[in-house]
């Protein structure tokens, strides 16, 4: 007979990990750890963190490892949002019309997002989180040339650009131009700052006269 005592919360979700619990303390520490950032200007300490999810401090080094490791969590959550905002299908007849739909979409999530602005300014020079960012864009870089291509394929592009470098260039600089907006403007107008870096994509992807958008 079994003399075993019966585990605690804490303890069943690190033995039974992944479980749903295990994925909702997941999700809490995230909520928790994006919370502890905004308001700390990119700083937050793992045990503040935990404490806001209500969860204790080796549950938190469980799940993720290192504060490092949950700061990346949070910048990979904000990297699957943003892709399914930008994945998303777009109506138009060509391609042109679909990608000023997809820059306003976007530019609306950077600028509704509370998290951008601590991402893309002090927390962004973190090694980790420089890290974890690369590792996202390349994956958005990979679906943005699949983008390009199609343009091309249409004959909205020139075919002679390649489509990862083109994606990566574009996707750089959306982010340069949203740091940048974010930081000279306390609320940027939504459709003004999209058609200002929508008129620099096209340009930059070299988007033919002619094509409707």
């Amino acid at each position: 007979m079994s003399t075993a005592t019966p585990l605690k919360a804490e303890q069943a979700d690190i033995v039974s990990a992944p479980t749903l619990r295990g994925r909702r303390t997941r999700e809490k520490l995230i909520d928790a750890a994006r919370g502890a950032l905004i308001e700390g200007a990119g700083a937050a300490e793992i045990t503040d963190i935990a404490k806001r999810a209500s969860v204790s401090a080796g549950l938190a080094y469980h799940h993720f490892g290192s504060k490092d490791g949950l700061v990346a969590a949070v910048v990979e959550d904000f990297y699957d949002r943003y892709a399914r905002v930008a994945n998303q299908t777009f109506r138009g007849e060509t391609w042109a019309q679909r990608e000023v739909q997809r820059v306003r979409a976007v530019v609306r999530f950077f600028l509704e997002e509370p998290f951008t602005r601590t991402l893309f300014g002090p927390l962004g020079r973190s090694s980790s989180v420089m890290q974890a960012e690369s590792a996202c864009m390349a994956m958005l870089i990979e679906r943005g040339a699949c983008n390009i291509a199609q343009g091309q394929m249409d004959g909205d592009l020139p075919r002679q650009a390649d489509p990862h470098i083109a994606a990566a260039f574009v996707l750089g600089g959306l982010r340069q131009c949203m740091s940048l907006a974010l930081f000279k403007a306390a609320n940027p107008d939504v459709d003004q700052l999209a058609h200002a870096i929508w008129v620099l994509i096209a340009q930059s992807v070299g988007l033919r006269e002619g094509s409707k958008s």
